[in-house]
């Protein structure tokens, strides 16, 4: 059985969650980061036994998903922005990648062979991925869709594997991630997308797959086709629904929160990023601030070490 996800970092957590590998204080060194003056040694301590304590009970609720490392694929990446379809739509998306992955906003002292490498090597496994997953179903093999409905990237890519395996014949389950999943323990876990997930949790929510049956798989790649033929900027989940937006659909998110006076890019998008859980990346948010600074909605006030850390401000 292939095993479908759509990040790098659900990628490597679900082929660690196969076979059930954690990752505990043996593993490697543990680093955390203090104020100067801020903790004393005792609270580093009490620190670093929570966080022991935590690691041993993601150990003990550990089970294995099952199945083989080398059958988790990734064939996508970000189709929730950019274009879907047109005669240049993979050199778009290919551009679109390298934007992503520090062209528009490098790191400091970092060049574009930095970032080139990855970007190259991540584009040759996507494509890998999305002809494997071809050539399985065409062999009737199953496959299992790991998604998340919050998260535009993750829907986007939930529907084109539809639309891919829309004619074959091949079995498809998929598990949709909950909002909010209950634990043995009586807590409750509550995540945006899979990468969230530790590798041994994954398979607490293997009773949630269900099949999406052949005319299910076609219904959704209708509306799949639909989003490719209207192509927008970018799409988003609205009212639970996947639906195209325009570019600065996320305007008014940003707009909510700038502060007053003086503030740090980064912090600005840090702030939207964790009070509205819109399912998306940093680099979405930077694209439309960096936007508001051209237009002359914000005005920058002191250039830092790479745009994250420029400081700015209203206009007015």
């Amino acid at each position: 059985m292939l095993q479908v996800v759509f990040s790098d970092s659900e990628r490597g957590s679900l082929k660690l969650a196969t076979h059930c590998s954690c990752i505990n204080s043996e593993d490697g060194p543990i680093g955390f980061i203090f104020g100067e003056g801020e903790t004393t040694p005792e609270e580093q301590e009490r620190a670093m036994a929570k966080l022991k304590a935590q690691w041993e009970e993601e150990k003990r609720r550990a089970r294995p998903v099952g199945g083989s490392p080398g059958d988790v694929l990734c064939p996508s990446y970000g189709l929730d922005m950019g274009p879907l379809s047109g005669p240049n739509v993979d050199k778009a998306r290919f551009n679109l990648l390298t934007a992503w992955l520090g062209g528009d906003f490098p790191l400091p002292d970092s060049t574009p062979e930095d970032y080139a490498q990855q970007r190259d090597q991540m584009w040759e496994q996507r494509q890998q991925d999305r002809l494997r997953l071809l050539e399985t179903a065409e062999n009737g093999e199953a496959v299992r869709i790991w998604y998340s409905p919050a998260a535009p990237w993750s829907l986007c890519g939930f529907y084109e594997v539809c639309w891919l395996l829309r004619s074959f014949d091949c079995p498809v389950t998929a598990l949709e991630l909950p909002q909010w999943m209950p634990r043995e323990d009586g807590t409750v876990q509550s995540c945006l997308s899979w990468g969230e997930l530790v590798p041994g949790d994954w398979a607490a929510f293997l009773p949630l797959e269900r099949e999406i049956p052949k005319s299910v798989r076609r219904a959704i790649a209708m509306e799949w086709a639909g989003l490719r033929k209207e192509n927008a900027p970018l799409r988003a989940v609205v009212n639970g629904r996947l639906v195209s937006v325009g570019e600065d659909f996320y305007d008014p998110f940003i707009r909510a929160h700038i502060p007053n006076g003086v503030f740090r890019v980064a912090q600005l998008i840090g702030e939207v990023l964790g009070r509205e859980r819109l399912g998306i990346g940093d680099w979405c948010l930077a694209k439309r601030i960096k936007a508001m600074l051209d237009q002359g909605e914000l005005i920058t006030v002191s250039k830092g070490d790479g745009f994250y850390r420029d400081e700015v401000r209203r206009a007015s």
